[in-house]
């Protein structure tokens, strides 16, 4: 009997570790399982994201495009679908979305667009805007460039580009802009307007009579004091304006007139822009644009200037003949002396700014190397003008492509 009773214990004990080895072995199927889905599930939600990361990317890339094609409008590189109208930042800015150069045939996310060629589900929508608030017809100095870009599975990338008409920033504060020694106390080499009545210097606004600057500008007392000097021993109405001469403040002047780097900085710049519009020329005289064709030109020694239009810099001396016709802005910077000669009638309606630095200088030679005393002599014969005109120094600035000041995606 106790034989009997022990084998029936035995059974039992064997029955219970097999339920219990039955439950840990549904437990681990449990935990199997929820780890097999776990495991299903992120890698399903990882290929979600890689898809909207993609549709993401796509989107962006839409958005690069309609800023691209923004751009090519604004430079010229796309004609009119409608006609052949040039772009300009007024009737780009009219336009709105730039409809006349581009082609919005798609409808994307419910908004109508311009569809990229490999993709129906892909394209860019833009919307122009004048930050300024410049009124018509006069052309906005800058522009607001939205874009909005699509991808697939709703994705959307939003654009903003600034874009400035101008190749560099200049405000003219004076007809004569001349750019003293950094000492504040070398006066000007030379500084001789001519003792003729039928030469004239004008800071009224040529173009708008009721605007008017300074004639001409210094910016320290020692040259403020010559040149008042000379202007007032000049003979009645030679020199024009509510103000015949101004001193300023170095702060005052255009980025590159405050300091000799930045000088530097800015000539090297202008000479890379003129050599890729083929403007970039060594010493030169005669005209350089036209009245109807104005050109940005790069003089990169001395000047004999014959008449022309646009936007002149040189980096040598510049000599006016006797009977120049200039429309436009004229910068000397680098050898910093202005000289007129010979006989004839001419006007120059625009602006002058003028500085002598050092460009380069022998390796090793140490120094600051700062803004020195420019030189200004239009006492030869003849008679002419030289007055203040915005839009002529409003159409210099413009000869070059749209430059983009800053791009940000929001």
């Amino acid at each position: 009997m106790n034989a009997m009773l022990k084998t029936t214990i035995k059974n039992d004990r064997r029955m219970n570790e097999r339920g219990a080895a039955l439950i840990t072995t549904l437990l681990i199927s449990t935990l199997l399982l929820i780890v097999g889905g776990a495991l299903i599930l992120t890698t399903s939600m990882a290929s979600v994201l890689a898809i909207d990361s993609t549709a993401e990317l796509q989107a962006y890339y839409s958005a690069e495009a309609g800023a691209n094609a923004a751009l090519n409008v604004l430079r010229g590189n796309i004609p009119s679908n409608s006609a052949n109208t040039a772009a300009t930042f007024r009737n780009t800015v009219d336009s709105l979305n730039l409809n006349p150069w581009l082609t919005y045939n798609a409808t994307i996310n419910g908004t109508l667009a311009v569809p990229l060629s490999n993709s129906p589900i892909m394209g860019y929508s833009i919307n122009v805007l004048d930050p300024d608030s410049i009124l018509a017809p006069n052309q906005p100095k800058r522009l607001l460039v939205n874009v909005t870009g699509f991808g697939p599975k709703g994705a959307v990338k939003r654009m903003e580009m600034m874009v400035d008409r101008h190749i560099f920033d200049y405000s003219a504060i004076s007809t004569i802009l001349i750019r003293g020694n950094d000492d504040n106390t070398t006066q000007m080499s030379n500084f001789l307007v001519g003792q003729s009545n039928a030469k004239e210097y004008f800071g009224i606004d040529e173009s708008n009579p009721s605007n008017a600057i300074p004639v001409i500008g210094t910016t320290h007392t020692n040259d403020f004091n010559m040149v008042t000097t000379e202007v007032n021993n000049a003979k009645p109405n030679t020199v024009v304006g509510s103000q015949q001469v101004k001193q300023f403040s170095v702060l005052q002047l255009p980025s590159f007139l405050q300091t000799a780097d930045n000088a530097r900085a800015f000539l090297t710049a202008m000479q890379t822009v003129a050599v890729s519009e083929g403007r970039y020329l060594p010493a030169s005289s005669g005209s350089f644009g036209t009245t109807g064709n104005p050109q940005f030109t790069f003089i990169d020694g001395n000047c004999t200037l014959d008449g022309g239009a646009g936007l002149l810099i040189v980096t040598g001396n510049l000599r006016l003949n006797g009977g120049v016709n200039f429309n436009g802005l004229v910068l000397v910077l680098g050898a910093g002396t202005i000289e007129r000669q010979g006989g004839g009638e001419g006007d120059i309606l625009g602006a002058f700014a003028i500085a002598r630095f050092a460009r380069t200088w022998p390796v090793g030679e140490t120094g600051a190397h700062p803004f020195l005393e420019p030189s200004y002599d239009t006492s030869g014969g003849g008679t002419g003008l030289i007055a203040f005109d915005s839009s002529k120094v409003d159409e210099a600035l413009s000869l070059a492509p749209p430059r983009v000041l800053a791009i940000r995606e929001r």
